[in-house]
């Protein structure tokens, strides 16, 4: 006994561990986390942060060191004229002499300082400009996960309350079918109509059996895009009343361009093409640096480098140097004015992103005023077709209506509540891209 209790016990904390109760923003905050298009935008940022770190450290100190040793296996032979050493020697007559020892060694250390560079000072500002490309882009695809999302949870919340529907009037009309069964064993009715009914009955449960597999698929879809696995279980905990009242509130704002993410990634990207020109541009300046070397250099005809009574041999060296390119063959010219023609193109583009924000705001807004009034049409034809659906079922009850009608009345009040679904949902969609056609 105690051990099937501890069984129950394990299953019933493994179940509550594999299930998931979200809100359409808890699923939001969740996919942030487990998207795997958000972790790449993450680690874009990262990299970026490093490559700022990267572009700084070629304008930071530089220390080399350096240890050499080489072995002479033959030491070099110069000649010189002899008379230099042995005044009463011919003229034309060399002396062969070496000079050096078998074992040469040098230990040395350098340092060097970037003191200017157009060229550094340019890519230090562009680093940072991509750093925050890499922000923008990491915020945009969150923008577009969460819509996602929405947009997915919204779907699931529409089959759903399909598939309840659906199974509410099936289970209805069976009842239905039921009576007519005996009304006809009493004689009151043909078989024509209990045959009707039971056509009737056989359509909507073909409907609902398919609305119960689309929507598994939704749910299916729902967690892929959520990340997590698809065999755990999901509960939606907004509905779609919940959702619909919170959204019913017409509410007009003028546009802001320059708050929308895509206006921002297509400014910064002309400034990354004009800090480009100026890198270019900036070549034609000298770049300067200082550097200071030390070392010690050891001679020896032994392999004795090391013994603390031979002398090492110093050497101290600072200076300043200055470099400029003076020609080149016209490259930096030719690779100026690709960059000029770049920027101009970045200009031309962040131009025709600017209008097509304005269009799309003006496109969202009328789809936003359209789906608003949609939906409350919508909603008052299936109040409409609710009121016809339940007059005609209480008529085919008391014989006044065939079956034909009640059946007609019944695919009516389906159609209104799937229309109606489908305005909800519209309605969401339009508000999440009115939202963000106003910068928001």
């Amino acid at each position: 006994m105690k051990n099937n209790l501890l069984l129950i016990a394990i299953l019933i904390a493994f179940t509550s561990s594999a299930q998931h109760s979200l809100s359409v923003i808890e699923a939001q905050e969740l996919g942030l986390q487990n998207n795997v298009k958000v972790k790449n935008a993450k680690l874009e940022v990262s990299l970026a942060k490093k490559k700022v770190l990267e572009t700084i450290g070629i304008g930071l100190p530089k220390i080399n060191g350096e240890v050499n040793w080489q072995k002479f296996l033959e030491i070099p032979t110069t000649v010189v004229p002899a008379n230099m050493f042995v005044p009463t020697a011919p003229e034309g007559e060399y002396a062969e002499l070496q000079f050096g020892t078998e074992h040469n060694s040098t230990a040395s250390i350098t340092a060097s300082q970037l003191l200017f560079d157009g060229s550094y000072i340019v890519g230090l500002k562009a680093s940072t400009i991509y750093k925050n490309l890499s922000q923008q882009s990491l915020q945009l695809t969150e923008q577009q996960i969460q819509d996602s999302i929405a947009a997915a949870y919204y779907n699931v919340l529409v089959a759903e309350e399909r598939k309840e529907f659906l199974k509410l009037i099936a289970e209805i009309h069976h009842g239905i079918l039921d009576e007519a069964q005996a009304r006809y064993d009493l004689g009151m009715v043909e078989d024509l109509d209990v045959d009707r009914m039971a056509l009737i009955l056989s359509k909507m449960e073909i409907q609902s059996e398919n609305m119960e597999r689309m929507t598994e698929v939704a749910y299916l879809y729902l967690k892929l895009i959520l990340g997590i696995p698809l065999e755990e279980e999901l509960v939606l905990t907004d509905s779609l009343p919940t959702l619909l009242s919170q959204n019913q509130t017409l509410k007009i704002q003028e546009p802001n361009i320059e708050n929308r993410l895509e206006f921002q990634l297509a400014e910064t990207q002309r400034k990354l093409s004009k800090l480009d020109l100026r890198r270019y541009q900036s070549q034609f300046l000298p770049s300067i640096s200082a550097f200071g070397t030390y070392s010690q250099n050891a001679f020896r005809d032994e392999f004795n480098l090391f013994e603390e009574d031979l002398s090492w041999y110093p050497t101290q060296v600072v200076g300043v140097k200055a470099t400029m390119n003076l020609f080149d063959g016209f490259s930096r010219i030719a690779k100026i004015q690709q960059a000029k023609i770049e920027l101009e193109k970045a200009k031309n583009n962040q131009s025709q992103v600017s209008e097509s924000l304005s269009l799309a705001h003006k496109v969202a807004l009328s789809n936003y005023l359209t789906a608003y009034h949609t939906q409350k049409q919508k909603s008052e034809s299936l109040e409409l077709s609710k009121k016809i659906y339940l007059k005609t079922m209480a008529k085919y009850r008391e014989g006044l209506v065939s079956s034909m009608e009640l059946s007609q009345s019944g695919a009516d009040y389906s159609q209104a509540q799937a229309d109606n679904a489908q305005a909800i949902y519209n309605l969401l969609i339009a508000k999440t891209n009115y939202n963000r056609s106003v910068g928001n």
